[in-house]
């Protein structure tokens, strides 16, 4: 056992050794992936989708600096009184991320995260017991401001991803931030994001 648990770990590194960035390299990601999205005062996980690109400067041989441009369809579900709701909102994220990978020697793609997220909001619908509208015209009908939502987000994003043979596993916990409603109390967006993604280097 013991001897096929090592075979296992060279096989590891071998394998995993294409993952190493020189430094000064730069690379671009396509990626796109799930979220489990959740809001303040809402009892239930929203499922959605995320899709975009992502460039990475690798600064050392440990460190890199990277930032994408992602649409994230986000928001959250609530089930209380017997009343169903769902708020659907879509976001252009832009992740800020500083990259350390942990083990470049032994496992070069693991990469441990953290950064900075502004998001600019595109779109949101709220559903209610079948029935759908966007929220905007809804605070018109209602004699409200559009500007009563916000139409800015900010996060901070922290994970680890793991890439081998230019495929890149990753995952992230958006903690939100900025409140969501102006002055209707705290509400924010926090959500668990999975991507997969493959990295081509970049010549400039």
């Amino acid at each position: 056992m013991k001897k096929i648990f090592s075979i296992a770990i060279v096989l590891l590194i071998v394998l995993g050794a294409k993952a190493q960035r020189e430094e000064g390299s730069v690379t671009v990601q396509p990626r796109a992936g799930v979220n489990m999205s959740k809001l303040d005062d809402y009892n239930k996980m929203k499922f959605g989708y995320n899709f975009g690109i992502e460039m990475e400067y690798q600064m050392t041989e440990q460190l890199s600096l990277s930032a994408a441009l992602m649409y994230s369809d986000q928001g959250g579900k609530d089930d209380e009184d017997g009343m169903k709701v769902t708020l659907d909102i879509d976001y252009v994220n832009v992740p800020i991320m500083l990259n350390y990978y942990v083990a470049p020697e032994v496992l070069p793609g693991l990469a441990v995260k953290a950064g900075v997220q502004p998001a600019f909001r595109t779109k949101t619908t709220v559903k209610a017991d079948g029935i759908k509208m966007d929220v905007d015209e809804l605070f018109n009908l209602m004699g409200l401001p559009n500007s009563t939502m916000s139409k800015f987000m900010f996060s901070v994003p922290v994970g680890l991803s793991y890439e081998f043979r230019n495929v890149v596993l990753d995952a992230r916990y958006n903690i939100g931030i900025s409140d969501m409603f102006k002055g209707e109390g705290k509400m924010r967006n926090n959500v668990i994001q999975v991507t997969l993604g493959y990295k081509f280097d970049a010549e400039f």
